[in-house]
């Protein structure tokens, strides 16, 4: 099963656009993360304390991501760095670290294909760099490993049209996604 961690601000912008090429013909399940509640971050990780429940959606997005096969994050380039919605969805595996009923956490993290997706205007080949090095390192420290990266150029909406070699890595994960 894919599931796609979508960060966009804009449902059918260009992030979107490229993220639906690479999937064309797979099943999928698209979370917009904009659309769900993820509470600040509580840090317990020197205090003698456990996280049993969460007050916002995070529990019912990350067990989404424990039972895929292939997770694919979408996010445009926002100030060098992952949208918000995405950052703050990385950060809540600190929570998820310190939560018993997630003992095997790590483990499963380890087994997803993990896939990053993302689009930026002004040089993004360069100015994603710190986005794909924030993602390998995110997932390295929980035994996983980042399988492969599309970056996108693209300033206006519609302009991932126009980016020839984005389009065909899109087209070559249509052919390989799910055989990792």
């Amino acid at each position: 099963m894919i599931t796609v961690l979508f960060g966009g601000s804009r449902p059918e912008g260009n992030t979107a656009r490229l993220t639906k090429m690479a999937i064309a013909g797979y099943d999928y399940e698209w979370i917009d993360l904009t659309q769900y509640q993820l509470n600040p971050v509580r840090d317990y990780r020197h205090e003698d304390k456990s996280i049993d429940s969460y007050a916002d959606d995070y529990k019912t997005l990350i067990d989404k991501v424990l039972a895929s096969d292939t997770v694919i994050i979408a996010s445009p380039v926002y100030w060098y760095s992952l949208s918000a919605s995405m950052k703050a969805f990385f950060d809540h595996w600190s929570e998820t670290l310190l939560d018993s009923n997630y003992k095997d956490f790590k483990d499963k993290m380890s087994k997803k294909d993990f896939r990053l997706i993302i689009v930026g205007g002004d040089c993004p080949k360069v100015k994603a760099k710190p986005c794909i090095t924030q993602v390998k390192y995110s997932l390295e420290f929980l035994g996983a490993s980042l399988g492969g990266y599309i970056i996108g150029t693209a300033e206006r909406p519609g302009d991932i049209e126009k980016d020839v070699y984005a389009l065909s890595r899109a087209k070559e994960w249509q052919q390989t996604l799910g055989k990792n």
